[in-house]
């Protein structure tokens, strides 16, 4: 898993946000509570995944090819970084070619 260096964190997981992030980066599983992480997508037609920390220990997305976007406490904050992404995008007139916006985030 790739961690972007520009990482959005919601307010609910921000003092938990430096050992999930570094625990990740190793490839390790954080030993916190459930989070939810906003990823790339591995499916060319879809641009975002919102995984919750256990699915995020999956085997199918521990793939070098997804890159974590965003970290949320709970879904909710985890759709309000899905909006700020394509929001972003949008207004970067990246609509287009989000998907690669996207992976360079």
């Amino acid at each position: 898993m790739i961690v972007s260096d520009s990482v959005i964190i919601a307010d609910d997981i921000a003092h938990k946000a430096g050992k999930i992030l570094a625990a990740v980066r190793k490839g390790r599983k954080p030993s916190c509570c459930l989070w939810y992480g906003v990823t790339t997508a591995l499916e060319p037609d879809n641009l975002l995944y919102i995984l919750s920390s256990r699915e995020f220990q999956l085997p199918m997305y521990q793939t070098g090819h997804l890159r974590l976007l965003g970290l949320a406490g709970s879904k909710e904050e985890a759709r309000i970084i899905v909006l700020k992404l394509v929001k972003s995008g949008y207004a970067k007139r990246q609509i287009t070619t989000m998907k690669q916006f996207l992976n360079d985030y």
